[in-house]
C-alpha cells in the first residue's frame, strides 16, 4: 500500500500540489494533472478524519497515480503554523521548487489565514503559483463537502459523477439474523462500528457492487434500522446470482444508485417480494453508465 513520506528535505521535487484531497475527486484530478514529472503532493488534514470520503491510506493510494512523492502534514500541526513560517517550511523542505498548484479556495496556516493571494504575495518570485479555477457539475460547485451532502441524502449517483468512481464503504463481516438464508435472501452482514468512515448514505436499499476475490459482483445492499424485524441497525448485502460459501473477513461495497428508502413491511412474505423487485432493478443497472 502507498505510504505517506515524512516532510524532510527533498531536492527532487520541482512542483507541489497542496490541499486535503479528500476523495481525490474530479477537481482534484484536474489539479494533479498539472504537476510536472518531478512533482509531489502535500496533504494537509487531520490525523484521523472521521467523516471523510477517503481514509488517509486510500488517499495516498489514489494520489500515487499522479505523483511518486506524497507527503502528509497533520492539520493539528499546521493550524499552529503562521503563514511566514509555513512559507519558510516549504522553502527549506523543497529547495528546488519551481511551481505550486492549489485550488481557487485554498486556505492554510494558522486560523486558515493564508489564501491564494496571501500565498502568491509571500512566495519567492521564482516559484510559479498555478491556481485551478472552480468546477461545476449540474450547476453545483465541486467540493468535498458537497459530495458528502450528496452521499448523506442518498444521492450516490451524483456523488459518483463528482468522484469519477462509486463511493465505497468497507467493514468487518459478521453473523446476521439468519433470516435471509432461511426465509428471505442470504446476505453478507457488516458491523457498522468497523466502517472506515462515519460518512454513510441515508437509510435505504441500494444497487451496489461488492469486491470479491474473483472480481466485483452486482449486489443489493440495505443500510438502516431493520424496521420489519428487530429494529436494530444493519448493513446487509445480497450478492446477486452467487452463493458465497465462505464469507470474507472484510467486505468493500461500492454504492451505485439508491433504489428506495427504508420502510416497514407487515410480514416477511411482503418484504421478500419487495427484495425480489429490488434485485431485479439492481441486476439490470449498467454500472458503465453510473459515473
Amino acid at each position: 500500500m502507498q505510504k505517506f513520506l515524512s516532510i524532510s528535505s527533498d531536492e527532487s521535487v520541482f512542483s507541489l500540489a497542496m490541499g486535503k484531497f479528500d476523495g481525490v475527486h474530479l477537481a482534484h484530478q484536474r489539479l494533479l494533472k498539472t504537476l510536472c514529472p518531478h512533482g509531489g503532493v502535500l496533504v494537509v488534514d487531520r490525523n484521523e478524519p472521521l467523516k471523510a470520503l477517503s481514509t488517509l491510506n486510500e488517499r495516498a493510494l489514489l494520489l500515487s497515480a499522479y505523483a511518486q512523492k506524497i507527503y502528509f502534514l497533520p492539520l493539528e500541526q499546521a493550524r499552529h503554523i503562521d503563514a511566514p513560517t509555513f512559507i519558510t517550511l516549504l522553502s527549506r523542505k523543497f529547495p528546488n521548487l519551481q511551481k505550486i498548484v492549489v485550488g481557487y479556495d485554498f486556505k492554510c496556516a494558522q486560523g486558515r489565514s493564508m489564501g491564494v493571494e496571501q500565498l502568491r504575495a509571500m512566495l519567492n518570485p521564482q516559484i510559479h503559483l498555478e491556481v485551478i479555477t472552480e468546477i461545476k457539475i449540474k450547476g453545483i460547485s465541486l467540493h468535498s463537502y458537497h459530495i458528502k451532502e450528496c452521499i448523506e441524502r442518498g444521492d450516490v449517483l451524483l456523488a459518483c459523477k463528482f468522484l469519477s468512481r462509486p463511493f465505497a464503504l468497507q467493514g468487518k463481516v459478521i453473523s446476521g439474523q439468519h433470516l435471509g438464508r432461511t426465509r428471505l435472501y442470504p446476505t453478507l452482514n457488516i458491523d457498522t462500528h468497523t466502517l472506515q468512515t462515519k460518512l454513510v448514505p441515508s437509510p435505504g436499499v441500494y444497487a451496489t457492487d461488492v469486491a470479491l476475490p474473483q472480481g466485483n459482483a452486482r449486489a443489493v445492499s440495505f443500510l438502516g434500522h431493520r424496521l420489519s424485524t428487530d429494529g436494530k441497525m444493519a448493513f446487509e448485502t445480497h450478492v446477486i446470482d452467487q452463493e458465497i460459501a465462505t464469507p470474507p473477513l472484510f467486505l468493500r461495497i461500492f454504492f451505485l444508485k439508491k433504489i428506495r428508502d427504508n420502510r416497514r413491511f407487515d410480514n416477511l412474505e411482503t418484504l421478500k417480494t419487495q427484495i425480489s423487485q429490488d434485485i431485479s432493478i439492481a441486476r439490470v443497472l449498467d454500472s458503465e453508465q453510473v459515473c
